[in-house]
């Protein structure tokens, strides 16, 4: 063995060397095809975003650049295209390459003999929605879905994001963090269209489940207070934990809870689901509570598997130039709601009382609209594009339906294999054997994991309750675990009127319902809700509802504010009959009934 001896600055420059190859490699810098993109902000008061794309190491005489026209978990057509301003296109050199349009948002530009070029654009961003990015005096957003152009054929390649904002700001990604803080990674296009991103000026609280970071973001900065946002952070860690359990992992390197503290600015409001995040919109951060904010999270968390990985077959892979119909979002909704409740009972969040108003507040839900009679889960599910985030004429909640459903088969398979197996045993092989093999799931498929697992034929209950409206045998399936599904009828009472909490905890009329009592008594839209004969409306209804259940048919006196003013109304209050039910404890449940009671209600946590 022969030793030399290197010079110190031979070794620097050594391992200068290793250092830029690995940052190399960690950037994709090689000679595979790759698009890489810049977020330049200039002027917040300008409400423009600039894309910068550099597209890379073409092979192609020709290629087709496209913008998603929707939002996946948002079933409406946004056309995102519309909000982009002074698109070109040029080559290493600068010269103008002339695109063509093939259609609505995709652009073709001939390569032929070019390996490099780059597309710039402007997009405004003037709307804080789920589905829509904005730009703020103080901070922006967007989720990539709205800014990134895929080129087609290239859809698995990686691709880097850097941001250029405002001096101060700060910037937190759903994307994969790089050693540059201003800059982050996607492994393909779904990864980097699926990421929400937030700049600017707002609140952050760390935590860790299962030694994975996650982020509870908090915006406006300095509204929800730091003992809330731990007691948030507590509550959603326990809730977690209780849903990875059920699956054996979280398959995310880190997740960010996104939080406006604010109203949206369209009708796409409430919260979205995205690959490894979700974004809400909140009361004003004064009035929210943990307690108020969980139930969502928990919704919102349990996509993390359903839908975003274990996904119906006609939405592997996404179209984002149409429309994906699928008959399973009973499945994908409706199942993440009944595991969204379940989850907080398991995890010790809420009690059993809870979760079994739960499952009564979705068979009522049910059982009490008309449609059910005609629209079967399956086929609300089909039609959703219709009217997503809008009134339709006739229409049933697949949340609300698949949410029941998911009771009654979590229980029949319970008790088809003595305890041996639930509902959480379904959904732990659709995500090992579909969304882990690279594959969406059908109907038949579920179908078939059911009946491997039970050694019984299911397609009958899919027939009648899933493809078919007939109504469930509630007290047989209820009754597995010692439970009676009574129904009752009474008289609810009806307001007539949308609201919102304002951010000074007041709550204001933003739309009056036609032939309601509040249209006939003169109440507007605009107005401000003060009280109901002496109760007051603050932060929302639930006093005046228990008022008005005991005024039904007389008048009461309302307080409000317009434009200013003090004014008193009267109001007849009036309401409909509904079909209510109600679980309760059968008074000898035997043995058997026991077993699949305690294997149904099992306290994880």
């Amino acid at each position: 063995m022969i030793k030399q001896r290197l010079s110190r600055a031979f070794i620097l420059s050594l391992s200068i060397w290793f250092i830029a190859v690995a940052d190399a490699s960690a950037f994709g810098q090689t000679n595979q095809f790759r698009m890489d993109y810049t977020v330049t902000l200039r002027d917040p008061q300008d409400r423009l975003f600039h894309i910068t794309t550099d597209v890379k190491n073409i092979r192609e005489p020709q290629l087709s650049f496209s913008l998603p026209t929707w939002t996946p978990g948002w079933y409406t057509v946004e056309n995102y295209a519309k909000n982009i301003l002074r698109f070109k296109i040029t080559d290493a050199k600068g010269a103008r390459l002339q695109p063509v349009m093939t259609r609505k948002q995709t652009w073709r530009v001939d390569t032929k003999g070019i390996d490099q070029i780059k597309i710039e654009y402007d997009y405004r961003a003037d709307i804080l929605a789920l589905n829509q990015a904005k730009i703020a005096n103080d901070f922006a957003f967007f989720t990539g879905i709205e800014l990134f152009l895929m080129a087609e054929g290239h859809r698995n390649e990686p691709s880097t994001v850097r941001f250029e904002i405002p001096d101060g700001w700060k910037v937190i990604s759903a994307l994969k963090e790089t050693a540059d803080q201003k800059t982050f990674t996607a492994s393909d296009y779904d990864t980097l269209v699926d990421a929400p991103t937030e700049m600017g000026r707002f609140d952050v609280t760390r935590f860790e489940v299962a030694g994975k970071p996650h982020y509870f973001v908090a915006n406006p900065a300095g509204r929800f207070s730091k003992e809330k946002a731990e007691k948030f952070t507590e509550m959603l860690t326990k809730m977690a934990l209780t849903q990875r359990d059920i699956f054996g992992e979280l398959p995310c390197d880190k997740y960010v809870y996104f939080y406006f503290f604010a109203r949206p600015e369209s009708n796409a409001g409430g919260a979205l689901e995205h690959l490894n995040s979700f974004v809400a919109f909140a009361p004003p951060a004064e009035f929210a509570t943990p307690d108020m904010l969980i139930g969502t999270a928990s919704h919102e968390f349990f996509h993390l598997w359903n839908v975003k990985r274990i996904r119906p077959i006609e939405m592997w892979p996404y179209d984002y130039s149409r429309e994906n119909e699928t008959p399973l979002l009973w499945v994908s909704e409706g199942f993440t709601n009944y595991y969204g409740s379940i989850a907080l009972y398991r995890a010790g969040i809420r009690s059993r009382e809870q979760f079994l108003q739960s499952v009564e507040g979705a068979i009522t839900g049910v059982e009490s609209n008309d449609v059910r009679n005609y629209t079967s889960p399956a086929n609300a599910s089909t039609s959703t594009w219709l009217g997503y985030d809008t009134p339709v004429a006739f229409g049933i909640s697949y949340y609300t339906q698949g949410q029941n459903l998911g009771a009654l088969l979590d229980l029949s398979i319970i008790h088809d294999t003595a305890g041996r197996a639930g509902l959480d045993d379904v959904m732990r092989t659709l995500y090992l054997e579909f969304y882990k093999k690279g594959k969406g799931f059908s109907t038949e498929d579920m179908i078939s994991v059911i009946n491997r697992l039970t050694k019984r034929d299911y397609h009958d209950f899919y027939k009648r309750y899933v493809w078919g409206v007939e109504v469930p045998p509630y007290d047989q399936i209820f009754g597995y675990a010692g439970y009676e599904a009574e129904k009752s009828a009474r008289q609810q009472a009806e307001l007539g009127v949308d609201a919102t909490i304002t951010a000074d905890g007041n709550v204001q009329v933003t739309r009056v319902h036609p032939d309601s009592s509040a249209a006939t008594s003169g109440i507007e839209a605009g107005d401000v809700l003060m009280s109901f004969d002496d109760v007051e409306v603050r932060r929302g209804f639930q006093g005046v509802f228990e008022l008005l259940a005991k005024k039904m048919g007389q008048t009461v006196k309302v307080n409000l504010t317009r434009k200013g003013e003090s004014k008193m109304i009267e109001m007849k209050v009036e309401g409909e009959e509904q079909a209510g039910y109600k679980i309760s404890e059968m008074p000898n449940a035997n043995a058997e009934q026991m077993k699949v009671r305690e294997r149904w209600l099992k306290v994880t946590r």
